[in-house]
This record gives C-alpha cells, structure tokens and sequence, in this order.
C-alpha cells in the first residue's frame, strides 16, 4: 500500500509540473505543449524587438558605430544570420517529422534554404562597405539577434516537419494562400536581391557615404530594400501558414518599419 501511494503520489507531482509548463504556451498552434512553448516565445520576441528598435535604432548600418565591440558589416551580417541556416538544417532535415518527405513542406523548406543561402551567405560576401565604415556592425546585434534567428530558423524547421498539419495534405498545393504566397514570396525575392544591387551600384561612384539609389522602388521609398524584405516574408506566411511565418513577418515589420522612420 505504501509502494501505491509513493507511486499514486510521483504521478500526481509528475502532472503538477506538466501543468505549471503548460500555463506559459498561451500561443496554441499545435497538441505540442512544447511547440506552443515555443510559439509564446516568438510572440514575446515581437514585442522585445519592437520596443528596442522604437527606443533606439540597432547599430548597424547607418546608424552603426565603431567601437570595441564592432566587426567589419561582412563579418556582422554573416554573424547574425548563419544560426537561422544551422538551426533550420537540424530542425528540418535532422530531427524526425511524420510529413517532412511531403512535397508542400519540401518546397517550404526549399524557400527557406534559397532565401539565406543569398540573406545568409551571398548577400554579405557582396557588401560593399564604404571606405569611411569598416568596422561599424555592433557585435550587440550580430549576437543578441540570435535569439531571434534561432527562434526562426527551428520554429518554420518543425512546422514545415510536424506542426503544419495541412502541409501534409496535397490540396495544399492547390490552395489560393499556398500559389499566393509563392507569387508574392517569388516576386518579392527578386525584388529584394535588384534593390540590394542598386544599393551596392553605388559604391561604384564616389558620393556621400549615404545615397538614395535611383530607379526600382527608390523612386517612391528611400528604404526601398526593407518594402520588398516585408513583401517577401507576407508571401513566405501565406504559403506556409502558420507562427513561422507569422513571426518572421511581425519580427521584420517591428525592426524595419521603426528604423525606416527613422532614417526617412
């Protein structure tokens, strides 16, 4: 009768403690308690990242600054987007998922690796800083921002994997936010990675250290680069369809919207 009640008694603290856990997932996405966990996490780092960018703009880029702390914008950049690329590899393609062989969550995953392997890899191979600015990436947002690239890269590993059950499904595929969101998601890369030219064609010329590019968007927007950065990840949402995509998107638009003030 002792040996039951011990028993009765670990599998009652055992419960405890699983619903201690489960009071924190207040986004619910999934069955998975520790999915929702993660998704309550992501929410959380929208409202961090907004505040901290509305309080002061990260230094980076225009508003960066050498110091003790700084690296050159080549190290910077590939600094803070190599974890989306090594946490999505692990999440995805390492870690067990019941649907990741299906063919919509190959071609999420597929987007993912096009887009950092330019965001991650090419993008700061093909910087072209100005002379007066070698050393002026605070290493501040090269490490803190991981937490939002990690965050990113293992929660769109495990929708595409597990969590996004319609993923699965092959009327997915056929599905109006699916085609969509690759037409958006597609059109707003390209866009990206020509406005990303512009701004580099002007390393070319002697000027100023900073210049509205001519041509594009930049006809209409001095932040050009960041409108087809937030066309893109709406795309991104929309065919995948879920926290993943959400996240990126609210994350980008709380980093990039404030900054664009305050540059405009």
């Amino acid at each position: 009768m002792r040996r039951k009640g011990q028993l009765d008694t670990a599998e009652k603290v055992a419960e405890a403690q699983v619903i201690w856990w489960q009071k924190f997932a207040l986004a619910r996405f999934s069955r998975s308690t520790s999915f929702n966990l993660l998704c309550t996490w992501a929410t959380l780092l929208v409202f961090i990242t907004t505040l901290a960018e509305c309080s002061s703009s990260t230094a980076y880029g225009k508003f960066g600054h050498e110091s003790i702390f700084s690296v050159p914008p080549k190290v910077g950049w590939w600094l803070m987007e190599v974890p989306v690329t090594m946490s999505f590899l692990y999440s995805f393609f390492w870690l067990p998922g019941p649907q990741k062989h299906e063919v919509a969550p190959r071609i999420c995953a597929a987007v993912m690796c096009l887009h950092y392997s330019y965001r991650g890899w090419i993008y700061p191979y093909l910087l072209r800083p100005h002379p007066g600015a070698r050393s002026n990436f605070s290493l501040m947002p090269a490490l803190g921002g991981w937490l939002v690239t990690i965050t990113h890269g293992y929660l769109n590993g495990r929708w595409f994997a597990e969590h996004g059950r319609h993923l699965g499904r092959k009327s997915w595929l056929r599905d109006p936010r699916f085609l969509l969101g690759l037409l958006l998601y597609f059109s707003g890369f390209v866009a990206l990675v020509y406005h990303d030219y512009l701004v580099r064609d002007l390393r070319s010329s002697p000027g100023p250290r900073y210049r509205i590019p001519h041509g594009g968007f930049f006809d209409y927007a001095t932040q050009a680069v960041y409108f087809c950065e937030l066309w893109t990840w709406l795309g991104f949402f929309l065919l995948s369809w879920g926290p993943n995509g959400l996240f990126i998107f609210l994350v980008s638009a709380g980093n990039l919207i404030p900054r664009s003030v305050a540059s405009h």
